[in-house]
């Protein structure tokens, strides 16, 4: 299946995903902090982000040289995530090498993670459009407050299937929907559209992050199962999980802890409702994503060249599918 995406892809977007420059490249950023962030959370990684703000910039008809700018700011800010996350998580390990809190300390941690996020700011303001600083702002927000709900989930275990969606939607969805939104701002495209866009984001946000919960219980998997329960962290599966065990979750919500209660009976269960709703929030990201070439295509000429540059996006719906790893 990898092959078959990757060879939708023009070669032209892969090599320049694949050569995206993360340093960070302000005068005032110390040789320290970059250093310490080139070695732990811009390390290595999918890169999923900055792809597909590329291949739906590329399906609007924008092109590289003004996509980069937001292409990467997107990408720095899921890394500044990522340095917050090890701090709050207790990480000791990230794509394979120490983490960044492990590396320095978690001060220095959370500061480089700080710098990551204005310096993004700084770099779109330079870039020009003030809508989309002020969206972005809106994501580092939202990043910002999914942590702090779900930080107090953890403390008053006041859990409920819509506190689990709006956790995905701050944390991730947030960020997935800047991908689809920016390149249809930049694109000129009508309000209407822009905001189909940006829902299509929402949809596929959402969705990445029900089967991202679901890997914790697949044998495939290399996620740690045990990381979330040890932190007392309820996912959609363990909600769901709970929900299908009303003694167990009555005994949680008194303050027992999650590891000792849990003991993986009808977790398979848990975990094909959460596959069917991320399944759900996909179909409709590819309904809105109908729409949108509705929106654009006057023409058979038009419907064809987008026909063939938004099959990549496809298969990037079915890959988070049938994600096992």
């Amino acid at each position: 299946m990898l092959q078959d995406f990757l060879s939708t892809i023009p070669l032209k977007t892969l090599k320049h995903v694949k050569d995206m420059d993360l340093n960070i490249s302000s005068n005032n950023c110390s040789k320290a902090v970059n250093e310490l962030l080139q070695n732990s959370v811009l390390v290595g990684g999918k890169r999923l982000r900055p792809l597909l703000t590329y291949l739906v910039g590329h399906l609007y008809g924008v092109d590289f040289k003004t996509l980069d700018p937001y292409a990467k700011s997107i990408e720095l800010v899921h890394a500044a995530s990522l340095s917050h996350d090890d701090v709050i998580d207790n990480a000791t390990t990230r794509r394979g090498v120490a983490s960044i809190n492990i590396q320095a300390s978690n001060k220095k941690a959370v500061l480089a993670g700080d710098y990551l996020l204005s310096d993004v700011i700084v770099n779109l303001t330079n870039a020009g459009n003030l809508e989309l600083v002020g969206e972005m702002a809106k994501v580092i927000q939202d990043l910002a407050i999914g942590e702090w709900i779900q930080a107090d989930a953890i403390e008053t275990r006041d859990y409920t299937s819509e506190l689990i969606e709006e956790i995905a939607i701050k944390k991730t969805a947030s960020v997935m929907s800047w991908c689809c939104y920016a390149p249809a701002i930049l694109a000129g495209l009508s309000r209407s559209t822009i905001e189909k866009s940006k829902q299509m984001g929402i949809d596929l946000g959402i969705a990445f992050q029900l089967m991202d919960d679901t890997l914790d219980f697949s044998s495939e998997s290399q996620k740690d199962a045990n990381l979330d329960l040890d932190n007392e962290l309820v996912n959609s599966v363990i909600f769901q999980w709970l929900s299908m065990h009303p003694v167990e979750f009555e005994k949680y919500r008194n303050g027992e802890s999650l590891s000792k209660l849990y003991n993986g009976e009808k977790i398979e269960k848990a975990v094909e409702v959460v596959r069917e709703a991320a399944n759900k929030h996909i179909e409709s990201a590819r309904n809105l994503l109908e729409e949108i070439q509705k929106d654009l295509c006057t023409n058979e000429k038009e419907m064809k060249a987008f026909n063939k540059n938004k099959k990549p996006i496809l298969y990037i719906f079915d890959y988070l599918t049938q994600r096992r790893h």
